[in-house]
């Protein structure tokens, strides 16, 4: 079993990406969808949730007990019965939950089950412990200059982590996959379609259901997933860039980044986050 982190350094929908993504998870996989986004959560106001059980009151509990099975009762479900431990609204309120849980989060690889954790943005120059430890990390990224270049940034000054990040582009841009991995140096596993009609939808229907299985954002989450899903930890069975370790190439400004013809742009909107 392994823990799959995603996070972003600029807000372009990876709460909808770890939902899709937990929706999709192979079914033959038990899977816990962990919202950790110290912006605090979205998942509980979209599907209509109480707001415990969830983070908070797992915070509580754990003052008591740090045994990780302790995360199961502590979660809602989605329609078809995936787990959810969903954060709260309050970015206070979840800033001190995560804050109570330093010990416990970095123990979900114990569980038996695939966690997919949704970090939420990502600033500064510490990644989370969930994030640091995780058996894969998956950033997401609007195909777009301002967006790549954060994302350089934050490459630069976070080259520590357990495993290499993949990336995740969401919505279109005029820079096409290849190119953008041979900037950053990174693999892109995954071009996330806009699809918001979807994305509203997963927080209360099937992914399998008729109105979502065909659906772009939903196509693409599963293929994700069944990659991800199907790796093990500290292996790779996708093909990566071969870029050594510390070794990312830098962004140079517009002239790195000269928009394909064959790749259209759209209005440059990304899906939006499941509440926002």
């Amino acid at each position: 079993m392994s823990v799959v982190a995603l996070g972003a350094v600029r807000s372009c929908g990876v709460t909808t990406l770890s939902l899709a993504l937990a929706a999709t998870w192979p079914s033959s996989r038990r899977v816990l969808l962990a919202e950790l986004d110290p912006a605090g959560g979205t998942l509980a106001a979209a599907s209509g949730w109480p707001p415990e059980p969830g983070l908070v009151s797992l915070a509580a509990a754990a003052r008591r007990a740090s045994d990780p099975e302790l995360v199961w009762e502590h979660c809602h479900e989605l329609a078809d019965g995936t787990a959810v431990l969903a954060g709260p609204g309050s970015p206070d309120q979840a800033r001190s939950a995560l804050g109570m849980l330093t010990d416990l989060l970095p123990r979900l690889g114990e569980l038996v089950a695939d966690v997919v954790v949704d970090c939420g943005r990502l600033a500064g120059t510490s990644p989370s412990p969930v994030l640091s430890g995780a058996d894969q990390v998956v950033l997401a990224a609007r195909p777009r200059l301002a967006d790549l270049h954060a994302l350089a940034s934050f490459l630069e000054t976070n080259p520590i982590l357990r495993q290499d990040p993949r990336l995740v582009l969401v919505g279109d841009g005029p820079y096409s996959d290849q190119g953008v991995a041979d900037a950053l140096g990174v693999e892109v596993a995954a071009r996330l379609p806009w699809d918001p009609d979807a994305a509203a939808l997963l927080v209360s229907v099937r992914a399998s259901a008729r109105e979502l299985r065909v659906a772009p954002l939903v196509r693409a989450a599963r293929t994700l997933a069944d990659q991800l899903s199907g790796d093990k930890a500290g292996t790779d069975t996708l093909e990566r860039a071969e870029t050594p370790p510390g070794t990312r190439p830098r962004l140079r400004g517009r002239r790195a980044w000269r928009p394909e013809p064959s790749v259209r742009s759209t209005n440059g909107s990304a899906p939006e986050e499941v509440s926002r």
